[in-house]
């Protein structure tokens, strides 16, 4: 079973890269500190430390003021606090979304099973570096530290076991068989794609532009491969003609939204998702394609169902502030890293 496209959905764009790369064991000049190990939030019974909406905090801060130069100040911070907490808040319920569920499995996440595979991880990735100061600095570019790392490898870990779990329990269905209905009607839908990424540097508002004058161009009936093949930015276009056979639940909830809003041979609206604009046609579905592909559209619409679990049980969960918390501004927390 493939678990290739669950973080599109289950985890923050920011967390991608804590999700794939591997660790090593911690030793003592990489332990955190005890103000970093403090509690300033609780989900669903799970304390969560400062280091981890810490490191939320300055990734988000990042975003917000993508392209601008010397951005922040208390002015900007305070009207943006709240935004930004509330988008730490969210995240955060999506990875504890894993834990919690693995609770209801009887997933054990602190077995010896887990813990031996994320050493395993953590070790080999340590050994790239040249010794812990360097190993150190990797992490810091990103506001990261060792603990932070090490937790969202361990979710990482967590939440393959889970998908696992629930396919033993039955409440995602193993059999193929079962799921080639699905593949003929409305369940899976297939479209092609013309994308503008936002590069780090280039300007958002003239990528829209761009999009929107690609899309008029499609809208009049130029033809819509080519324009895939001269402008669009999509590698997986350009491997896969066919494009994409896709069921709610892989792809960006925006891309979804407006793809299963299209008749067959509509064109949508640009569309802004974290991998820049797109322009999005549906077409008919190719059967000799669905017979070719059916295990890995199966494989698909299981990470489809457990990505969807994940979200609904990350919305059921809240965040809840400890008094800690209500010390901290952006600002504060930022200087706090940088000392």
């Amino acid at each position: 079973m493939s678990l290739k496209n669950t973080l599109r959905r289950a985890g923050a764009v920011l967390l991608t890269l804590c999700m794939l790369l591997p660790l090593s064991a911690c030793s003592d000049a990489r332990k955190s500190t005890k103000a970093e190990r403090q509690t300033v939030l609780s989900i669903d019974g799970f304390e969560v430390p400062y280091e981890q909406f810490r490191y939320l905090v300055c990734n988000y801060m990042d975003k917000y003021a993508e392209g601008k130069t010397d951005y922040w100040n208390v002015e900007t911070a305070a009207l943006a606090q709240n935004e930004i907490f509330d988008q730490c808040f969210d995240t955060l319920c999506s990875q504890y979304a894993t834990l919690s569920l693995c609770r209801e499995y009887g997933v054990d996440t602190a077995s010896g099973a887990i813990d031996e595979l994320v050493e395993t991880l953590m070790t080999g990735y340590v050994a790239q570096y040249a010794d812990e100061k360097a190993y150190a600095a990797a992490l810091r570019e990103s506001y990261l530290n060792d603990s932070v790392y090490r937790f969202f490898t361990t979710v990482s870990v967590c939440q393959q076991e889970l998908y696992y779990a629930m396919l033993d329990a039955g409440v995602i269905e193993a059999d193929d068989e079962k799921l080639y209905p699905l593949l003929e009607d409305d369940t899976f839908i297939r479209v092609k794609q013309i994308l503008i990424q936002n590069d780090p540097g280039e300007d958002p508002d003239s990528n829209r532009q761009k999009a929107e004058d690609l899309r008029a161009r499609a809208v009049a009936g130029e033809d819509f491969d080519t324009l895939v093949g001269k402008y669009g930015e999509d590698l997986y276009m350009f491997q896969n003609t066919d494009g994409y056979y896709i069921c709610r639940g892989v792809r960006y909830k925006e891309f979804e939204d407006a793809a299963f809003s299209l008749d067959v041979g509509e064109i949508s609206d640009v569309i802004k998702t974290p991998a820049g604009y797109s322009i999005l046609l549906r077409c008919e579905k190719d059967p000799a394609y669905i017979e070719k592909n059916r295990a890995e559209l199966c494989d698909d619409y299981r990470d489809a169902c457990f990505s969807l679990m994940l979200e609904r049980k990350a919305a059921s969960l809240t965040a809840m502030p400890r008094a800690p918390l209500y010390d901290y501004t952006l600002l504060s927390i930022r200087d706090d890293f940088d000392k």
